[in-house]
């Protein structure tokens, strides 16, 4: 596979992965010590992306990519202002934001959004202009069945209030989120998104749908879904996006705490997963959906325990994938059987004997760092028996020093002189 990142590798789902092929010819000890480190990298980014996907009819990559220890971090200068992007996931998801933000701007010039706006401005959410003016005092004077449609008050309570990705309290009693959902459903988005430019789109519409009657149908006359699928490709449950465009974020949290109950997840760990306001729905979601299809096997309460430390969006992110590598791979390639964390970072281990490290980063860099890691992994791995090789599988690509340091560490944590070795996708 190609190191560069093009339509075709966005195209393939978490299940085809490049296997970091480890060679049995291994470097002696003194070769090995001359080897030294990686420094950062500053490459081109026509020698990372393909030809197609520098620029768009909207935007266009900045000239260089940065690479620290991990992921790739690119600049973006659009129609809609500058961007940044730290890894790959982040700007496949950023191109297809910006063809979103594109469509919906069109949908903005069309004739049914100005017959909405005006049906908007004679009053047809006439009671609206209350609850946006006094939402404390109208909300207490709606009926409790009213919640029953809108967002379940109870598990709103529980979550302890609303994540940061979430819409308020006026747009979800005005439907305005559902309509939001079923418009980034269209142009293949994330609803939780943080890019603020895409929000305030989609808001517009929106909003328009629910105070002026403009519907999907009418905004569908509008072109461009080529495009969009054309950058698509985030590896995400089917089932869990569907759920995530389909439901609220109180619904979502209630079908997830069920679904952890069920997994036996202690109540105090759940609670911290799903409290946690740099999880959005999604993230929870497909986390939680990607844990059921393993099965009911050891370590799923242990990964929803990891999943809840995240810090950041980008963190959040870096789980869900996490999740989403372990179940592609418990259903593409071999049955896990149970999950340990080690040095933070997630093991599988599998029916065939294997001890499987899916790591879902751009570039494995040879650092301080990156050697601290694999060392104390190697001395932190128990060694059973029944382990017979180790496979790391990687969504990117390593450096050589990377892949002649990983080596003799991994060798050296089965004690038998094994790894597994498979030809690069």
């Amino acid at each position: 596979m190609s190191e560069r990142l093009s339509n075709s590798a966005f195209l393939k789902t978490a299940a085809v992965l490049l296997l970091l092929a480890l060679g049995s010819g291994l470097r002696d000890g003194a070769a090995l010590g001359q080897m030294g480190f990686d420094s950062p990298e500053v490459r081109a980014t026509a020698d990372v992306v393909a030809p197609d996907l520098l620029r768009g009819p909207h935007y266009q990559l900045g000239p260089i990519v940065s690479t620290f220890a991990f992921m790739n971090h690119y600049t973006v200068t659009s129609d809609y202002g500058p961007f940044t992007a730290p890894s790959d996931a982040l700007l496949r998801r950023l191109i297809r934001e910006i063809a979103a933000i594109a469509e919906l701007q069109k949908i903005h010039q069309s004739d049914a959004f100005a017959k909405a706006t005006v049906e908007a401005g004679k009053g047809v959410v006439k009671g609206a202009q209350h609850l946006i003016e006094d939402p404390v005092g109208t909300i207490g004077a709606v009926p409790e069945a009213v919640f029953s449609v809108f967002g379940r008050v109870s598990e709103s309570a529980k979550r302890g209030g609303r994540s940061q990705y979430e819409d308020g309290v006026a747009q979800n009693l005005l439907a305005v989120s559902s309509f939001k959902r079923d418009y980034a459903k269209k142009f293949d988005v994330d609803v939780y998104s943080t890019n603020e430019v895409l929000q305030k789109e989609l808001n517009s519409v929106a909003w328009a749908s629910a105070a002026g009657n403009l519907t999907l149908s009418a905004a569908s006359m509008v072109t461009g879904a080529a495009v969009l699928q054309a950058a698509s490709g985030l590896r995400t449950l089917e089932q869990a996006k569907d759920l995530v465009n389909a439901l609220p974020p109180t619904e979502l949290s209630r079908r997830n705490r069920e679904a952890l109950r069920q997994m036996r997840v202690p109540d105090p760990i759940t609670d911290r997963f799903l409290e946690n306001r740099l999880l959005s729905p999604r993230h929870q979601t497909i986390i939680v959906e990607a844990l059921k299809a393993l099965g009911a096997i050891p370590g799923r309460s242990i990964f929803i325990q990891y999943a809840a430390r995240a810090d950041s969006e980008d963190a959040a992110l870096l789980f869900q994938e996490m999740a989403e590598l372990l179940a592609d791979y418990h259903r593409s390639v071999a049955p896990i059987q149970r999950i340990e964390i080690y040095q933070n970072v997630p093991v599988a281990y599998t029916s065939q004997g294997s001890a499987v490290i899916l790591l879902p980063i751009d570039r494995l860099l040879w650092t301080e760092r990156t050697s601290g890691i694999a060392t104390s992994l190697g001395q932190t791995l128990p060694k059973p028996q029944a382990v017979r090789k180790i496979e790391v599988w990687m969504t990117g690509d390593a450096s050589d020093r990377a892949r002649a340091g990983l080596q003799p560490r991994l060798l050296a944590m089965l004690g038998s002189g094994r790894t597994s070795h498979r030809p690069s996708e």
